[in-house]
C-alpha cells in the first residue's frame, strides 16, 4: 500500500490533518488509527466519559509514582479510538490565553499568528453553552464573579479572569467532536483512507528521510510508503514512545534499550506537563445532585428528549484566577461539578455532593516519557513530575486555589446549597493538612503535553514548522509540541496546531 502522507494517530490532530490534506484531492492520505470507531454508546452522551475509563476504548495509562506526593500513582486516560481523547472528555471548548502562546516564544506561534485560525475554527467546531447546567452551576459563577471581582461576556478570543458557564463542543444534546465535524465527512473523499486497530511499530527511513512506517495489520508487520512524509498525530505519550523506538532520542537511553540512535535528538520525551488537580467536596442540604444521573427518570429525559443530567459535559463551570497579583494571567482554574467526583471518578458517586476541581493550569513542573523496551506494546514509562518544580510554586498554586475554593464555597448564593465540606474537612487548615489530603488524592485533569516540544534544534524536538529536527519528511502535529502546556483546556489548541501544520506540510 502506498499513500502520499500517511498519519499517524486517529484524534483531534489527527481528524483535522486528514480533512485539511485530504480537501484538495490532490494528495493520497492515510490516517492509521490504534483503536477502532468510536461505537461505544457513552461516547456519544455527555455525561458518559467517565464510563469510557478502563474500557476498551482507553489506553489505560498510569504514571510511575509520583516521589513529590507521596509516590503516588496517578491514573491517564487517553482515548484508542478515531476522535482519539476528544471521544472522552468533559467536551470544554476553549482556546488558551493570549499569554500561552506569547510565552512560547517560538517565531510564529505569538497569540497574533494563532488567534486568526482559532477565529477560523469557531465556524467549523460546533460548540454551544451548556443548556443542561445544574441551577447550582449559575449559583457558582455568581459566587465567583463576587470572589474574584471580573465579569467578562466570554472566555475565548481575548485574555480571561473570572467565572463562567462552560462552552461545550455538543449538538443536541449528544457529543460532536472532531471525529464528527472534520473525519467523517472527509471520508467521503476517495482520496483518504483509514486504518484501524493497527499500531505502528517503527517509522521506515531512508537515510534521514521518513518514508513510510511498519505496523501490525491483520497480525502480520507491513510497511507502508509515503511518497510525500509522516505526520506523528498520536499524542503526548505514543509520539515521542514512536519516536525513540524508530531510533530518535537520547543516544545513550535507545541503546540501553537495544535500539540503534538514528538521530540523537535528547530533548525526544523530556519536558513532559501536565495539570495537577484536587477534588474537594461539599455535602449538599439537598438531593439534587447527579449521585442519581442514572435514575429511570433521567435515562428517559434523556434517551427522548436529549435533556437532563446526562446531557451535561459534568464540569459545568470554570474559573480562573492567580494565586498572586504579580502574575500577568491565571494559574489555577476550578471546575464546578454537581456530583461526588470520587477516586479519580472510577467510582460512582456516594453522597449528595458538589465538587470543585482545583487544577494548577501554569504548572512549572516537568516530566519525562521513557521506554521500558523496543518492543511496541510494552507501555511507556510515564513521569509527570508533579510539584518538582524547584522554587514550588506549583504547591503553592494548589494550596492558593484550594483556599480559593473554600471561599467561594462560603459565599452566596452557591453556599446556599451546601451543608458542610465533605472532604478534606474543615479540620484541614493548615497548608501541612492540606496538602497530605492532596498528597493522597491528586490525580491530572488529563492533559499531557511538551514532550516533542518545538524550537531550535539545540533546545527541542521539531522546529516552528513541525518538522522533527534530523529528518526529512518527518513531522509532529499534537500536544507534544507545545513548549508550555496551555491555561485550561487543550482540545482546541490541539486542533489549532494540526490546522496550521497541514499548511506547513503542503507548503514543504
Amino acid at each position: 500500500m502506498q499513500c502520499d502522507y500517511l498519519i499517524v494517530g486517529g484524534g483531534t490532530a489527527g481528524c483535522v490533518l486528514a480533512e485539511r490534506l485530504s480537501a484538495s484531492g490532490k494528495y493520497r492520505v492515510l490516517l492509521v488509527e490504534a483503536g477502532g470507531p468510536p461505537r461505544s454508546p457513552f461516547v456519544k452522551i455527555p455525561a458518559g466519559f467517565a464510563k469510557l475509563f478502563k474500557g476498551s476504548c482507553d489506553w489505560n495509562y498510569g504514571t510511575e509514582p509520583q516521589c513529590h506526593v507521596g509516590n503516588r500513582q496517578v491514573y491517564v486516560p487517553r482515548g484508542r479510538m478515531l476522535g482519539g481523547s476528544a471521544n472522552m472528555n468533559a467536551l470544554i471548548h476553549q482556546w488558551g490565553h493570549p499569554a500561552d502562546f506569547d510565552d512560547w516564544g517560538v517565531d510564529g506561534w505569538a497569540w497574533q499568528d494563532v488567534m486568526p485560525v482559532f477565529r477560523k475554527l469557531e465556524s467549523e467546531l460546533v460548540f454551544e453553552t451548556n443548556r443542561d447546567a445544574h441551577p447550582a452551576a449559575n449559583d457558582f459563577v455568581d459566587a465567583a464573579r463576587q470572589t474574584l471581582g471580573h465579569r467578562h461576556a466570554r472566555y475565548n478570543g481575548k485574555a480571561y479572569e473570572g467565572a463562567w458557564i462552560s462552552e461545550i463542543v455538543t449538538r443536541g444534546g449528544k457529543r460532536r467532536s472532531v471525529y464528527d465535524s472534520h473525519l467523517k465527512p472527509a471520508l467521503r473523499r476517495p482520496n483518504l483512507s483509514v486504518i484501524t486497530g493497527s499500531k505502528v511499530h517503527r517509522i521506515v527511513f531512508e537515510q534521514e528521510r521518513a518514508m513510510g512506517v511498519s505496523l501490525m495489520v491483520g497480525g502480520e508487520l507491513r510497511s507502508i510508503r509515503a511518497s510525500g512524509g509522516v505526520i506523528l498525530s498520536a499524542g503526548a505519550i505514543e509520539s515521542p514512545a514512536l519516536l525513540m523506538r524508530s531510533g530518535i532520542g537520547n543516544g545513550y537511553d535507545l541503546e540501553q534499550r537495544g535500539i540503534e540512535a538514528k538521530v540523537h535528538s535528547p530533548h525526544v520525551g523530556r519536558h513532559l506537563q501536565d495539570h495537577p488537580m484536587a477534588v474537594p467536596t461539599f455535602a449538599t442540604v439537598h438531593s439534587r445532585t447527579y449521585k442519581s444521573a442514572e435514575s429511570l427518570p433521567n435515562l428517559l429525559n434523556y434517551l427522548f428528549r436529549k435533556r437532563g443530567p446526562l446531557a451535561s459535559n459534568v464540569a459545568e463551570a470554570i474559573a480562573f484566577a492567580r494565586s498572586s497579583s504579580e502574575l500577568i494571567a491565571p494559574d489555577i482554574e476550578l471546575l464546578f461539578a454537581p456530583l461526588e467526583w470520587r477516586k479519580e471518578a472510577l467510582e460512582p458517586p456516594a453522597i449528595n455532593a458538589f465538587s470543585i476541581g482545583v487544577a494548577v493550569v501554569a504548572p512549572q513542573s516537568r516530566g519525562e516519557i521513557r521506554l521500558m523496551s523496543k518492543d511496541a506494546y510494552d507501555v511507556p514509562l510515564l513521569d509527570f513530575g508533579l510539584f518538582s518544580d524547584a522554587n514550588g510554586s506549583d504547591r503553592k498554586a494548589m494550596l492558593s486555589g484550594m483556599r480559593l475554593a473554600r471561599r467561594i464555597a462560603s459565599t452566596s448564593p452557591f453556599s446556599e446549597h451546601l451543608a458542610c465540606e465533605h472532604a478534606p474537612g474543615t479540620a484541614a487548615q493548615s497548608d501541612e493538612a492540606l496538602w497530605r489530603w492532596i498528597c493522597e488524592e491528586v490525580q491530572t485533569v488529563y492533559h499531557p503535553a511538551c514532550s516533542c516540544r518545538m524550537g531550535d534544534a539545540g533546545h527541542a524536538v521539531v522546529s516552528p514548522e513541525l518538522a522533527v529536527h534530523g529528518t526529512e519528511r518527518l513531522w509532529i502535529a499534537d500536544a507534544s509540541v507545545m513548549p508550555n502546556l496551555v491555561r485550561g483546556h487543550p482540545n482546541t489548541a490541539v486542533a489549532m496546531i494540526a490546522a496550521r501544520a497541514a499548511g506547513f506540510i503542503a507548503a514543504a
